[in-house]
């Protein structure tokens, strides 16, 4: 449980039990009898108790970005939260209604934000899901440019030196946007530097030159299909 979802626990805690004593306790208590009134009270419990669980699965994830996108969770649960409250508040205090007709409305009502809810979920999934592709695609660019960067304090002689800052340099300017219409060369660079890497390791230069020609070129290839599908 984090933090912001137990200070939020704590407040939906006071606004519930402050609904109970209005409800119950204070003078402006309501005639119980009536079946309207449990009808009506039965789901704005259910109103609580929803918008409780949207705001658990909206604030337990630790990191911001997850925690933004599930905002709009929040604000469909609130709308949800008020709307039903209000139609369940009629059954509640309306004695004369038939018992029926404020089921009807009320378990409408409930099922169509559930309904919303359900949906908000999965858009935030499918968006979290292909945002968190894109970065995987990022980080393995940034991360060859990293270990390009290293290779260059790993060279034994200045000639093998001055190739790794060629591929360093290739990587240190190319565009590190991922998508699956580069994905085949992105698998092809990923293996041509390694063995780049290999030949730089075992001090062969020329082997290491001619990797180095091959990988700086589907460098640029890929820079060329990135600009095309923009």
């Amino acid at each position: 449980m984090t933090r912001t979802f137990k200070i939020y626990l704590i407040i939906w805690a006071i606004c519930f039990a402050m609904f109970n004593v209005v409800i119950f306790v204070s003078p402006l208590r309501i005639n119980i009898i009536s079946g309207n009134f449990w009808t009506g009270y039965l789901f704005i419990v259910t109103a609580f108790i929803g918008q409780l669980a949207c705001s658990y699965i909206a604030f337990k994830e630790e990191n911001i970005r997850k925690m933004f996108y599930n905002i709009s969770l929040v604000v469909i649960s609130y709308i949800c939260f008020i709307v039903l409250l209000i139609t369940a508040s009629l059954c509640l205090i309306n004695p004369i209604m038939p018992m029926s007709i404020g089921t009807v409305i009320c378990t409408l009502v409930s099922g169509i934000f559930a309904v919303l809810v359900i949906v908000t979920c999965f858009v935030i999934k499918v968006v979290s899901e292909m945002d968190d592709e894109i970065n995987t695609k990022i980080f393995v660019m940034k991360s060859l440019t990293s270990n390009a960067e290293h290779l260059i304090n790993k060279a034994n002689s200045e000639e093998i030196k001055q190739i790794c800052e060629k591929v360093y340099e290739s990587f240190r300017y190319s565009n590190i946007k991922s998508d699956n219409s580069v994905k085949d060369i992105n698998e092809q660079i990923q293996r041509e530097f390694v063995s780049f890497e290999n030949a730089v390791n075992e001090n062969d230069q020329e082997m290491a030159e001619n990797i180095s020609k091959e990988l700086i070129t589907l460098i640029n290839k890929r820079n060329l299909q990135c600009k095309l599908v923009k």
